[in-house]
């Protein structure tokens, strides 16, 4: 049925009059009894101008079409012309269709927490065992259990799995995981406060935001090694600022003393974006 409706979509749209762009009515129809994995690939299929036409339509007639309707359409719009997963309130299997289009594997918090579980445990094993790479993150720290721990997790277990292999960057889990315990890790560190690292995660979206638009939908211009940054996302960001609150809370059980910055953070030793 999907293939059926596509095809009753597109050649809905292909019969608009160029100069009655209100006639959508077919096309929405059509649109609407499909499965998002189906919709997202109909929208990127139409002709630049009818693109923004349809959604106009859409927008204006938003109270006809119904809000579930509108919002799959938004979010399909979206994903087609900013390469983003913003949240318009959808099912989560309908937003994950959304990341497979853009290069992306499906996301699902268990999953997450699994990496985060899993990296901590990692960390605790390579500080015992004095593990390369690991000094660092236990000098001068008051427990190196707290941020020396989140910081081996992040910087060493879970930066270096999503650079081993060309496209682990996106893989939705484990970039979670990452922009998790990277916010917790410096909000711990206290080189960032809280609301500092959330400013700072929210920029980075808005750094990406920027580039798309410029042009560079897979940010190559952004990434720090071969494998390019995740897409804009507002579920890793959610998962961000997760990590700055849980970060937060060690810094006041374990690092309180520590001297925390009233202007500029530094954010993977630098003031603005991260991996």
């Amino acid at each position: 049925m999907g293939e059926r409706d596509r095809q009753d979509f597109l050649e809905a749209a292909a019969k608009v009059s160029q100069a009655r762009r209100e006639e959508w009515g077919a096309a929405v129809a059509a649109l609407t009894r499909m499965a998002m994995f189906d919709i997202i690939p109909a929208f990127a299929a139409l002709p630049a101008m009818d693109k923004f036409a349809f959604f106009g339509y859409c927008s204006s007639n938003k109270g006809k079409i119904g809000e579930v309707s509108y919002n799959r359409i938004a979010f399909a719009r979206c994903v087609v012309l900013n390469a983003e997963i913003k949240d318009y309130g959808i099912p989560l299997e309908q937003v994950n269709d959304g990341r497979e289009y853009l290069g992306c594997t499906r996301l699902d918090d268990k999953g997450v927490q699994e990496y985060i579980d899993k990296a901590l445990a990692a960390a605790n094993a390579a500080i015992l065992n004095n593990e390369k790479g690991t000094d660092y993150a236990r000098s001068g720290l008051p427990d190196a259990n707290c941020c020396g721990r989140v910081g081996v997790a992040w910087s060493v277990i879970l930066v270096g799995q999503r650079r081993e292999k060309p496209g682990a960057s996106l893989i939705s889990n484990l970039a979670a995981a990452a922009h998790y315990m990277l916010a917790r890790y410096h909000v711990c560190m206290a080189k960032a406060r809280e609301w500092q690292m959330n400013w700072v995660t929210e920029g980075y979206d808005a750094q990406k935001r920027a580039t798309i638009a410029g042009g560079d939908r897979e940010l190559k211009s952004m990434a720090l090694t071969a494998n390019r940054p995740f897409p804009p996302d507002y579920a890793i960001t959610e998962w961000a600022k997760k990590g700055s609150a849980d970060g937060e809370a060690d810094r006041k059980r374990c690092n309180s003393l520590a001297d925390q910055p009233w202007i500029v953070p530094i954010v993977n030793k630098k003031e603005w974006g991260f991996e």
